[in-house]
């Protein structure tokens, strides 16, 4: 399977990290230079300057697999870590089942929902994603989602990894997302903050949109509750959602 490698700030000094381990598994990739948050002109919604030029890149790694002919393609991060169960995972493609698009590699070290029952493949499985599950770090992408996800992304205003692992977007309604459980590779900060290190990279992108748990006591908390019924009742497609089997977990990372 072919891979891209997206060098978010264009320098050496990441690219040549992410080399490094590519080569130590026997990865082979492609270099796709980041667009440059500085050439960003036209606002987005509430997005930032980085989060634009993020959504960007990964449109052009959608496009360069639209335009290759291929029916998949790896997709990382270049501050992202790899496990070393990812090599298998890439070197071949039988295991995939038909009618998957797209196949979360990453975690975000937060809590989110998949389907209990899960494909065993390469020291993983992988699991239906259910919930939102930030992060674009990692994936594995199909020709006909990428065609999917570049007709219905032309005014984009939610981040990437919104657009492409939240269940509840339009764009992931038309999508059969899958999540690595335990997960294949992770950003670097998240692993450095697990082992109280500081990472050897700063982080590029300023986040406009921050996922938080709020924990409701009390009235609010039954507040809450009777409205998230009432929703369920009034939308059976949210219903159906709520009543199918599921499993809640943060998703932990395969580190050898």
């Amino acid at each position: 399977m072919r891979a891209v490698v997206i060098n978010m700030d264009r320098s050496p000094e990441r690219l040549a990290a992410f080399r490094t381990q590519a080569e130590s598994l026997g990865i082979e990739f492609e270099r796709l230079a980041a667009v440059d948050a500085a050439t960003i002109q036209a606002r987005r919604g509430r997005l930032t300057m980085g989060e634009i030029a993020c959504f960007e890149s990964h449109r052009l790694a959608w496009k360069s697999l639209v335009q290759s002919g291929e029916p998949w393609l790896a997709v990382f991060e270049d501050d992202v870590i790899l496990a070393p169960a990812v090599a298998p995972l890439l070197r071949q493609t039988d295991w995939i089942a038909k009618g998957v698009d797209l196949i979360k590699l990453e975690t975000f070290m937060a809590r989110t929902k998949i389907a209990p029952a899960g494909i065993p493949v390469a020291g993983t499985c992988l699991h239906r994603l259910q919930a939102t599950h930030c992060g674009s770090a990692g994936y594995i992408v199909s020709r006909r989602a990428a065609e999917w996800l570049l007709s219905r992304t032309q005014d984009f205003t939610r981040p990437v990894d919104i657009v492409l692992f939240d269940p509840e977007q339009a764009t992931c309604r038309g999508i059969h997302i899958l999540q690595a459980v335990p997960a294949l590779c992770i950003q670097e900060r998240f692993l450095s903050e697990s082992v109280d290190q500081l990472p050897l990279h700063d982080g590029l992108i300023e986040r406009s949109e921050v996922v938080e748990t709020v924990a409701l006591r009390g009235r609010a908390k039954r507040l809450h509750e009777v409205r998230r019924v009432w929703r369920q009742i009034s939308r059976p497609r949210l219903l159906w959602q709520a009543l199918r089997p599921s499993r809640r977990l943060v998703v932990p990372f395969q580190d050898r």
